[in-house]
């Protein structure tokens, strides 16, 4: 028969390791996301847990360039964990941008699911340089259902699109409002580029070479309407 001190023991060892799971600070959390991203993804002032908490949802990209998404809640669903992936539902907000979507990591892939996200277009040109030389103007949104990136093939799509367009080098302003398709096909992204309505159509096909190097093959072209 164990001896009732030893049981006590163990039974009070195992409530403490239940707390120090269920306590651990949310600043494990920013620090891990840092290090996988390489400093790209930061979360600023951290509160709460790693299953439950918020901070400032930083983008550094170009890595010089700080870009603040706001304030962002999270929710993580341990049970997940015994199947071997990591579920994250993530919340964020500023003035003008919106981004919420729930994001699944497994071994070897990562999937976005009800992914959403609205800012304007101004803020994506200061995360892609050769976009920036243009500088556009309007209202940028992605929404993604179900896009699942594994190691070996890209499944799913999502849909961009980008109202009233508009660009420093074009007296006209707005120019219109486009959508951008990608589906995913193999280790490539199929885009396909439409004009949903205004003054200047554009179209075009292309891939995005996203598991070989990351490199966008694109083919457009652009017409005016009535001007």
């Amino acid at each position: 028969m164990k001896k009732p001190w030893l049981i006590y023991l163990t039974v009070g060892f195992g409530f403490y390791l239940v707390f120090l799971v269920v306590y651990v600070p949310a600043d494990w959390l920013a620090w891990g996301l840092s290090r996988t991203t390489k400093g790209i993804v930061r979360i600023d002032q951290p509160t709460g847990s790693v299953w439950s908490g918020a901070g400032k949802l930083m983008v550094y990209y170009p890595q010089t360039t700080p870009n603040d998404f706001g304030q962002a809640q999270w929710s993580i669903n341990p049970f997940w964990l015994v199947t071997g992936q990591l579920q994250i539902h993530v919340e964020s907000a500023t003035k003008d941008a919106k981004m919420q979507g729930t994001l699944r990591i497994g071994r070897n892939h990562v999937l976005f699911s009800d992914l959403s996200l609205s800012l304007p277009a101004e803020r994506v040109g200061a995360l892609y340089s050769p976009l920036a030389l243009a500088n556009p103007q309007g209202q940028f949104s992605l929404r993604a259902r179900d896009l699942n990136i594994t190691a070996s093939a890209v499944e799913g799509g999502a849909e961009f699109l980008w109202q009233n367009a508009g660009s420093s080098l074009s007296p006209v302003n707005p120019l219109g409002e486009y959508k951008l398709e990608m589906t995913g096909q193999n280790k490539t992204a199929n885009l396909k580029l439409t004009t949903v309505r205004g003054d200047l159509d554009l179209t075009g096909q292309g891939k995005w070479l996203i598991l070989e190097n990351g490199l966008i093959q694109f083919n457009g072209t652009a017409t005016p309407r009535g001007r």
